[in-house]
């Protein structure tokens, strides 16, 4: 356990820097769309990420990136944005919770430099020398691109000059995405509590959500991104073109995560 804490420091501080960078490239890089200045710093984070994958020898560095950048680029966005009203704060309070509890879902599985998902070392033992650069681009560069696209449609909703939405729909649309963030939850709790309990690696988790949904915490997580899309497209329908977002982030759960999580299961290693 103090090996693991000693680890997570080394993961604040890496986050720090990688923040650190961000911000220098929105204070000083002359572009003048935010948009784009944040994708740049997106990206620019997402490097020094890698570089610290290759220096621990351990692509599960960035793991929490998925979760932990999103937090402060909407922040940023809402700061920056034409509209500061209660609603757009509501969007931004629906990330915070999803990124905390996913972050904080990350921290209790991971035990240390010594633990990599098994997605990368399954693909690190298919692809050798060429490791790190697909590492780069098809483990952190990709999921950073993903989960920019799914955050543009909020972009565009803070900078929208439609009037603040007062409708049911808006508080059906933030009430989907917290229902999303709730069945992640769920799912995450109880599958950790299964692998805690000691059973058989050839078994499969059947317990609650897990007995009634396949995938419930992938399911919860792509449906979060729809409830992002739903709560941005309620202030302007004209913003529906950004439906690219949460397309791209189903896609890559469905032909991506989903299959490899199928091959595991077939081959009885579940855990």
């Amino acid at each position: 356990m103090k090996q693991k804490v000693k680890d997570l420091l080394h993961i604040l501080v890496i986050y720090m820097i990688a923040l650190f960078a961000a911000i220098l490239v929105l204070k000083y890089t002359p572009i003048a769309n935010i948009l784009w200045k944040t994708g740049l710093a997106d990206v620019v984070a997402t490097i020094i990420v890698f570089a610290f994958s290759v220096k621990y020898k351990n692509s599960s560095v960035y793991d929490p990136y998925w979760s932990a950048a999103p937090i402060f680029i909407v922040i940023y966005w809402l700061f920056n944005s034409i509209q500061f009203e209660f609603y757009y704060k509501i969007m931004w309070v629906v990330v915070l919770i999803w990124g905390v509890r996913l972050t904080w879902n990350w921290i209790l599985r991971w035990d240390g430099f010594e633990d990599e998902d098994w997605r990368y070392i399954n693909i690190k033992k298919k692809t050798g020398k060429f490791y790190w650069p697909i590492s780069f681009l098809g483990i952190h560069l990709l999921p950073t691109a993903v989960v920019f696209a799914g955050l543009v449609p909020l972009y565009y909703a803070l900078n929208s000059p439609a009037p603040s939405p007062t409708s049911w729909f808006t508080v059906s649309f933030v009430f989907f995405a917290m229902s999303a963030i709730y069945l992640e939850k769920t799912a995450d709790d109880t599958l950790r509590q299964y692998i805690k309990s000691g059973r058989s690696s050839k078994e499969r988790c059947q317990k609650g959500v897990w007995g009634i949904i396949k995938y419930p915490n992938y399911a919860g997580e792509v449906f979060f991104w729809w409830g992002i899309y739903f709560m941005s497209v309620v202030v302007d329908i004209s913003i529906w073109w950004t439906i690219f977002g949460p397309v791209s982030i189903t896609l890559l759960f469905v032909f991506v995560s989903i299959p490899m999580m199928k091959k595991r299961l077939a081959n009885k290693t579940y855990s």
